[in-house]
């Protein structure tokens, strides 16, 4: 309430007329020691924040408020000590208490919004990559923007050029054609971004290497497009094996050697006898391009329901989410559906779930969102965005429940593409000129806490507490000191102050010697 009341008072101060921001984020943490207990701290925030708090050895440092984008602010650790200490960072922002979700941003307030056909916007929300936050964005019709070739941009969660590409996209030598499917789509796997192309005449998927987007995108794909229909073929030793074909949509699980792709293939024909299946390829580390038949189709279409190659697919703990363009859809081509893989049945269809269309209705371009919990998604059609609950009936089978139905005010009415952030944004793309647009969800408690990467762990070099058993250096020495000791037993943290024996290792003696100090007993 306190900083809502500041936020408040500000504005009037300033004759200013209130502009609902995002919800707020931290990323792009660093933290640089200065001297001893003395650091920087660095973040990106994706909006304003009436105050950012950082958490470090059992303490708590507010380091103000702070401006949307990149900033560094100085502070010194008092009371804290230990090495490769874990850290985080609580932004707090203006309350949203809106009713429903509000636009925050789009390409008449943010030039790097702008966009002529972008097919994708996908964002990196693993708090452990070294990206975190950062938001990428595949176009594939450059020409009424000035945009200078078709292929990928990337920006930091404020929306910034961080890495000075103006309208030069990324492109990897991949030859992205003058197609507005080329590229299609981009996904944010755990140790790289893969492209995929839906064009006839270039299909394919490419992997990317995030920390130098300079270098060529490897092909996961080879081999001969047939009849130019999009469907690549390995035609050596006399058979002719299909291979994949023009790809809508991707998913990666995994990492290294245990990556696995899974593709929404409009060409390849399944055992069904029916093309727009879901296949699964386990590529490893993708070192050479991939020439054979797919190791699994994972979904055969055997009912028909996918008919149009326009489709984002999502899996889910049971199977996979399938949206697909629909200008009216009915039970025999549904907008959306879920398949079991492990029934092998279709166990949600939007057009059955509501035969009077209220649940989609229409999805153009069959943009579709999970949020990172799997509570949330969302789905749009040619006027609005719908999110909806995501549950299930009492015989396990999927249950969508409408949490808001909201007008998303951009033209030409294709969204291609949804995303949402840890913190409670939805992100659109949309082509035909109507670049992106973001959306804050409605919350009283706009704040969210960031845990820096194991990889920015700080060491500090401050002054040993005085006070004997005081393991969290707050002064004193309570149950907080127990579970400060027991983390670190556990391995959820360092700290060199767990060791109260002296015998060089953390364990039932050092919680013993905390609770006879509270006891006075020693």
């Amino acid at each position: 309430m306190k900083h809502l009341l500041i936020a408040i008072a500000a504005c009037m101060a300033l004759g200013a007329t209130a502009q609902q921001d995002a919800n707020v984020y931290a990323s792009g943490l660093k933290a640089t020691q200065v001297n001893g207990n003395k650091f920087k701290i660095s973040f990106t925030l994706n909006a304003p924040a009436t105050a950012v708090d950082l958490m470090v050895g059992g303490k708590t440092f507010n380091l103000g408020a702070a401006g949307k984008g990149q900033n560094t602010v100085e502070v010194t650790l008092e009371g804290v000590n230990g090495q490769n200490l874990p850290w985080s960072l609580t932004a707090t922002g203006v309350p949203n208490t809106s009713t429903e979700p509000v636009k925050v941003e789009d390409k008449t307030t943010n030039d790097n919004l702008d966009f002529a056909y972008a097919r994708s916007v996908a964002i990196d929300n693993d708090v452990e990559s070294p990206y975190f936050g950062r938001i990428y964005v595949a176009e594939s019709g450059h020409t009424a923007t000035g945009r200078t070739s078709n292929g990928l941009y990337v920006y930091n969660a404020a929306f910034e050029d961080i890495l000075g590409q103006g309208n030069d996209p990324f492109t990897g030598n991949a030859g992205f054609e003058a197609a507005s499917a080329s590229p299609q789509r981009v996904f944010v796997a755990k140790d790289a971004l893969y492209l995929c192309d839906w064009s006839d005449s270039h299909p394919g998927v490419w992997k990317a290497d995030p920390a130098d987007l300079n270098k060529d995108f490897t092909p996961i794909f080879a081999g001969e497009n047939y009849n130019g229909t999009g469907l690549l073929v390995n035609r050596e030793g006399g058979d002719s094996v299909a291979i994949a074909g023009s790809i809508v949509s991707i998913w990666v699980d995994g990492e290294g050697d245990n990556t696995v792709l899974y593709t929404f293939d409009e060409d390849y024909v399944g055992p069904a006898g029916f093309s727009k299946t879901i296949l699964q390829y386990n590529i490893g580390q993708a070192q050479t391009p991939w020439m054979q038949a797919p190791s699994a189709v994972v979904f055969d279409n055997v009912d028909h329901l996918e008919q149009n190659g326009s489709t984002c697919i999502i899996p889910d703990a049971t199977g996979w989410w399938i949206s697909q363009y629909r200008w009216s859809e009915v039970a025999e081509l549904p907008a959306l559906i879920h398949y079991n893989t492990s029934t092998g049945m279709v166990d949600f269809n939007s057009a059955i779930a509501d035969p009077n269309g209220a649940m989609v209705g229409n999805s153009m371009q069959a943009g579709l969102a999970i949020n990172e919990e799997g509570t949330l998604m969302a789905i749009a059609n040619s006027d609005y965005i719908r999110i909806f609950e995501v549950g299930e009936t009492s015989d396990g089978a999927p249950l969508l429940t409408q949490k808001y139905r909201f007008a998303h005010g951009m033209e030409n009415n294709r969204v291609w593409s949804l995303a949402f952030d840890v913190a409670g944004n939805l992100y659109q793309a949309n082509d035909q000129n109507a670049g992106l647009a973001i959306f804050a969800l409605p919350t009283d408690d706009n704040s969210y806490t960031t845990p820096a990467s194991a990889a920015q762990a700080i060491t500090v070099e401050g002054t040993m507490p005085g006070v004997p058993g005081d393991v969290d250096g707050n002064g004193s020495v309570g149950v907080e000191d127990v579970n400060a000791v027991i983390n670190v037993m556990l391995g959820k943290a360092q700290n060199p102050l767990a060791d109260l024996s002296g015998n060089g290792s953390v364990g039932v003696e050092d919680v013993n010697a905390v609770i006879n100090i509270m006891l006075g007993k020693n």
